[in-house]
């Protein structure tokens, strides 16, 4: 999948990383979300336990609010004639992140890691079907 998105977002593209595709260099800050993307992301790929997606520039410019719109983004992608046959979105999200999940209407998927370094929640993608 590729996909090209509409303003203010035109000058990126959404695309799924392959299941042999190796990623040469990345760096967004965190040396935990680096390890995944340069080393793990194939493995989870290939034992179906979670399909990695990777939102690329075009240009240099720098966009608000592109958390969202991407959250957005998925939970439609993954509605539209039921691609995946998935219901759930699920993330591990840091607890820094967990107020911006929780806005996006994520629910925690259980109490025992309430106070961990990250948390499981996910998204009934029902909540949203027509």
């Amino acid at each position: 999948m590729k996909a090209s998105l509409q303003a203010p977002f035109s000058s990126y593209i959404i695309r799924k990383l392959g299941p042999e595709e190796k990623v040469k260099s990345f760096d967004c800050g965190d040396a935990d979300l680096n390890d995944f993307i340069l080393n793990e992301s194939g493995f989870y790929r290939q034992t179906l336990l979670a399909v990695t997606y990777v939102f690329e520039a075009v240009d240099d410019e720098n966009h608000e609010h592109i958390g969202e719109f991407l959250t957005d983004f998925i939970k439609s992608y993954f509605l539209a004639d039921n691609k995946t046959g998935c219901r759930f979105l699920t993330v591990d999200a840091y607890a820094a992140a967990i107020p911006f999940y929780f806005k996006q209407k994520f629910v925690p998927l259980t109490v025992e890691d309430e106070r961990a370094a990250t948390r499981l929640l996910y998204f009934d993608l029902n909540d949203i079907a027509d």
